[in-house]
C-alpha cells in the first residue's frame, strides 16, 4: 500500500502505527480508536488508488466522510 500510494502520487496512509503493532495497541494499550484510525486511513488509500487507476480524480479531504 505504501509503495502504490508513493508511485501513484497519493498521500500515504502510514503514520502512527503499522500492521505489526496492531496487536500491541489492542491488547496492551487497549486503544481501539487508534486502530480504527489506522484502518480508516488504509481504506481511504485503497479507494484513492482505485480512483487513480480508473483515471478519475482522487478525493479531497472535504469529500471524505468519517463515520
Amino acid at each position: 500500500l505504501k509503495l502504490l500510494t508513493k508511485i501513484l502520487g497519493i498521500p500515504s496512509p502510514k503514520g502512527d502505527i503499522d500492521g505489526s503493532q496492531v496487536g500491541h495497541v489492542f491488547y496492551v494499550e487497549k486503544d481501539i480508536d487508534r486502530i480504527v484510525t489506522y484502518c480508516e486511513k488504509d481504506t481511504i488509500a485503497v479507494a484513492q488508488i482505485f480512483l487513480r487507476l480508473r483515471r478519475e480524480a482522487i478525493l479531497v479531504e472535504e469529500e471524505i466522510i468519517h463515520i
